[in-house]
């Protein structure tokens, strides 16, 4: 093992913590570290494709990445530049889910992160953020036609994967917001987009679906769905540059202040539709966001 010293305050926390064989701690301080992947200098020139460094340990294979990139180069040597992310970012393009996370590989301080572990660090369930950050949380989901018609007309309930709807507050595109949640097909004619959002009640009804695209990957998860792709099981919406995470409902009564709305192509908001809950019925409207 290579010995290196700490280049920063934050590997200094780290270092000790690994020397004092304070996992937790450790896990603590990766959880929300930015993290150093090593890109070949061809890949760097454009010269090959760039791919995710790996090496191969306990019969699996491992994304590496280091804590600095003092840390990469003592590891790798001159070969090698770096692009930098977050775990959340690592998790929201997971390759793999049978694959787990190298940290520092070849170095003293190093961590092999089973898959499942990387998971639960990035993705915490909705009732333990709520607690560290108290507040109102709204989740959203979008409504293709038949959707919001099942909706009015039923009895109150919301089922199937919905997002934060501060995660996707910055994107006021149709279009994109579509196109970021893959559902490109609940757009309609005119190109807007109709929204269902909701105040969290009973943050345990939200729970995150991690999993994987077969039996096997979800079991490396120790997850509990089987999606086809693009799908990370990780907790965040699969995809490259957006940080949004996940969860799934399964016939939860909505509470007062659901809210149907539309975005439409301009980038306005209108406010189409609010739950009464004590009378299971929607109350339509016709507001328009200040």
């Amino acid at each position: 093992m290579i010995i290196v010293e700490p280049s920063s305050a934050f590997e200094h926390h780290l270092w000790a913590a690994f020397q004092a064989e304070d996992m937790p701690a450790c896990l603590g301080l990766l959880r929300l570290a930015d993290f150093a992947l090593p890109v070949t200098l061809a890949a760097a020139a454009g010269d090959e494709p760039l791919s995710w460094g790996t090496i191969q340990a306990e019969g699996r294979s491992w994304i590496t990445a280091y804590t600095s990139a003092e840390a990469l180069e003592s590891a790798l040597g001159e070969g090698f530049t770096h692009r930098v992310a977050s775990m959340a970012e690592l998790a929201a393009g997971w390759p793999d889910a049978r694959w787990g996370l190298a940290v520092n590989p070849g170095l003293t301080c190093h961590f092999l992160l089973q898959p499942a572990l990387v998971a639960r660090l990035v993705a915490p369930p909705l009732e333990q953020e709520m607690a560290h950050e108290p507040g109102i949380r709204v989740l959203q989901k979008v409504l293709a036609a038949d959707e919001i018609a099942d909706l009015l007309a039923g009895d109150g309930r919301v089922s199937g994967y919905c997002a934060s709807a501060h995660d996707l507050a910055h994107i006021a595109t149709p279009a994109v917001l579509a196109q970021t949640l893959g559902r490109t097909d609940a757009l309609t004619a005119d190109g807007s987009l109709n929204l269902l959002r909701w105040p969290v009640v009973g943050a345990q009804l939200y729970p995150v679906p991690f999993g994987g695209e077969d039996e096997a990957a979800m079991a490396e998860v120790r997850g509990w769905v089987v999606e086809e792709a693009p799908f990370s099981g990780m907790g965040y919406l699969a995809g490259p540059g957006v940080l949004v995470r996940e969860y799934r409902a399964e016939a939860v009564d909505l509470p007062f202040g659901a809210e149907i709305w539309e975005l439409t192509a301009d980038g306005v908001e209108h406010k189409r539709a609010i739950f009464d809950a004590d009378l299971v019925q929607w109350v339509l409207t016709g507001e328009e966001a200040p």
